[in-house]
């Protein structure tokens, strides 16, 4: 049987239980299940209240966020199919042509401010909130937060002065174990 943790954090694109929870009645608050088979290829994330299940935050069945890495996305196509002003919406395929993610995109001031990542079928998988020095945040980059608002990884890029858009990636940081005790501001000056 699983155990109960008090919070988690994610590492390298699997969540990892905080705190776990030693009497056998659960306690009032919140607390979360990671489920995984011996081998880690299916991941579930469970969140429990008041000892009852409530939500499934992840399960790497719908996506897996390890595959973000760019190794594998370099084979993805983005393809276009919803565009005004204020917003987009794209499909993401993998190498063999399937649909992989749904991302719907909110602008202000003609850049990328929030992507909700969703399954194609439409189940919520994470959200990334994309900061820029020039619109006043702390930091070029990208959070991805998984949809109980844990940070999941971030990147810090370089901005290409002529398009205004990310250009050199500076830093990639897939171990968030560090802002349980340390919040860097930046992945929580959501704009």
């Amino acid at each position: 049987m699983s155990k109960f943790y008090y919070d988690y954090f994610w590492k390298n694109g699997k969540p990892y239980g905080v705190g776990a929870v030693h009497d056998s009645s659960i306690p009032e608050k919140e607390v979360y299940k990671v489920i995984a088979d011996p081998y880690y290829k299916r991941i579930s994330l469970e969140k429990y209240r008041i000892g009852l299940f409530e939500s499934i935050i992840y399960d790497s069945a719908l996506f897996d966020f390890r595959h973000l890495k760019l190794a594998e996305q370099l084979a993805w196509q983005k393809t276009l199919d919803f565009e005004d002003k204020d917003s987009a919406i794209s499909l993401i395929r993998n190498q063999d042509d399937r649909i992989v993610l749904k991302e719907s995109y909110t602008f202000e001031a003609l850049r990328c401010r929030k992507c909700q990542i969703s399954s194609p079928h439409g189940i919520p998988l994470g959200i990334q909130h994309l900061h820029y020095k020039a619109l006043g945040d702390n930091i070029n980059g990208v959070v991805l937060f998984d949809i109980n608002f844990h940070p999941v990884m971030y990147k810090l890029y370089e901005i290409d002065e002529t398009s205004g858009e990310f250009s050199q990636l500076l830093e990639e940081e897939w171990n968030m174990e560090k802002t349980l005790s340390d919040k860097k501001s930046f992945l929580f000056d959501i704009a």
